[in-house]
């Protein structure tokens, strides 16, 4: 009888088991058995055929190894054979009996053993079940799935804890309720007719297999389930023993899942293209094969870098202030960086990669970087251009040779202006002899990551420095 109590509509043997788990009790109720039994054969003593002292002791025996279980029934028998010998046996001349007196004082004696000792045997095997009840029970109420039984009718006859969570109700507001109280109103209809259908077969399986399944909360919302049903029997009758999953956690991970395969589709097949390009226009401007593989190893290394810190923040972006950092690292000293505390979207990160790349590796071979004296100053600042936020990114170098426009235009310059043109405002190149200049204005929504302190910024107001540009830094 799963989920069916032992002693549901048994007041008796209820009472029994609780006497039973205090001994002072048991024999207590044993000694008043007999003090009644003995008032009642003293009542009818003129009522009763001579040859049955004990007649009213029988029903006191039993009751009372029962109730109290084998020592209270023991002392029940003890102390009925000594009443009734002393009052109901012996003569009122003395203490001699008869020898049928003997004989029913034994067959008293094992009769009442026999019932003690059957009722004892009883008692322990419905204090086992009642024990495997409690247990079945326990672990019905911490299961961490909802567990609930409904009869023939669809009415809710038992409910645990972990259900009681999941759907937001107290036990009470759902027992004697229908089960479609658990339901959304759409599904309704169907899954009364599945509910017909498995109580015609009834057999272990799965609630809609194939299909999304989802439970109704009390606060209306739904949660998505899975349903597995077994057949059981409550009180001698058929029952559905649902054991509900909360999948909530499941489905997101297999949408976050999905969605990170088609990201990954997409980023590589972003990155082959831009791996593609480089290749083209690393190995075919003319340029000997060394100085060519030297350049292609660099971008590549730019871009594998920007790579890394997108991988390491879960391609949720990457600090601007850290991609130049890393693209100058050992020109500390020659390099000031300032307005760049700020997280750009992976697009913005591989572009702003490979822009720092072209800036620095120029810096280092023809400009200011090549020099002692030389100096680099990367900034950031925020301003409002046509109502928008823009980004306006700097760099500016001086203390280098003299600068000279190119003769001819090369990949390098493609990235700096023909690639950057792409996701920004305006792009700004100018070979100043005193250093190159560099500015790039570009829409804080086009570059900037979910979790950027840009777009904070953006909605608290940037700052004005000294010269009148709001700067990044004053948030």
């Amino acid at each position: 009888m799963p989920l069916s109590s032992l002693v549901e509509g048994r007041p008796l043997l209820e009472f029994a088991l609780r006497v039973r788990r205090h001994p002072a009790t048991g024999y207590g109720v044993a000694v008043a058995l007999v003090a009644a039994a003995t008032l009642l054969r003293w009542a009818i003593r003129d009522e009763i055929a001579e040859g049955l002292p004990f007649i009213t002791y029988y029903p006191a025996i039993v009751v009372a190894a029962m109730v109290g279980g084998l020592w209270p029934g023991i002392l029940a028998t003890v102390s009925s054979v000594a009443i009734a010998w002393y009052l109901f046996l012996l003569p009122a001349s003395g203490f001699e009996i008869d020898r049928q007196q003997i004989a029913t004082l034994l067959l008293f004696v094992f009769l009442s053993g026999v019932n003690v000792a059957v009722v004892a045997l009883l008692n322990r095997a419905i204090d086992r079940i009642a024990a495997q009840e409690r247990n079945v029970r326990v672990i019905v109420e911490s299961a961490p799935n909802g567990i609930v039984v409904v009869d023939e009718q669809g009415v809710i006859r038992q409910v645990n804890a972990s259900a009681e969570r999941l759907f937001g109700y107290r036990r009470l507001e759902l027992l004697g309720k229908p089960v479609e109280i658990l339901l959304p109103d759409s599904k309704v209809p169907t899954h009364r007719a599945l509910r017909e259908a498995f109580l015609r077969k009834p057999e272990a399986r799965p609630m809609g297999a194939g299909r999304d399944l989802s439970g109704r909360r009390k606060d209306g919302s739904e949660v998505p389930v899975e349903i597995g049903l077994n057949p059981i029997r409550r009180n001698g009758r058929q029952a559905v023993l649902a054991t509900i999953i909360d999948v909530s956690e499941r489905k997101r991970a297999q949408d976050q899942q999905r969605l990170m395969v088609h990201e990954l589709r997409h980023r590589t097949q972003n990155l082959f293209a831009v791996v593609r390009t480089i290749a083209i226009r690393s190995f075919g401007e003319g340029r000997l094969v060394a100085e060519s593989r030297s350049l292609f190893e660099g971008r590549l290394e730019a871009l594998a870098r920007a790579y890394n810190m997108l991988a390491d923040a879960a391609w949720e972006g990457a600090s601007l202030a850290t991609i130049v950092g890393r693209e100058l690292a050992g020109f500390e000293e020659s390099v000031s960086v300032s307005g760049c505390d700020l997280n750009v979207n992976p697009t913005a990160a591989q572009q702003f990669a490979l822009i720092i790349h072209e800036l620095a590796t120029n810096a280092m071979k023809y400009g200011a970087l090549l020099s002692p004296d030389g100096r680099v100053a990367v900034e950031g600042s925020l301003d409002r251009v046509d109502g928008e936020t823009v980004l306006l990114f700097l760099w500016k170098e001086s203390g280098g040779p003299t600068v000279s426009k190119p003769t001819r235009k090369g990949f390098g310059t493609v990235i700096l202006v023909d690639a950057a043109e792409v996701f920004a405002r305006s792009v700004v190149l100018r070979y100043d002899p005193a250093g190159l200049r560099y500015e790039l204005l570009v829409s804080v929504d086009a570059i900037a990551a979910s979790d950027s302190p840009l777009g904070r910024v953006a909605v608290s107001g940037p700052q004005e420095d000294q010269s009148g540009r709001r700067s990044m830094t004053g948030s």
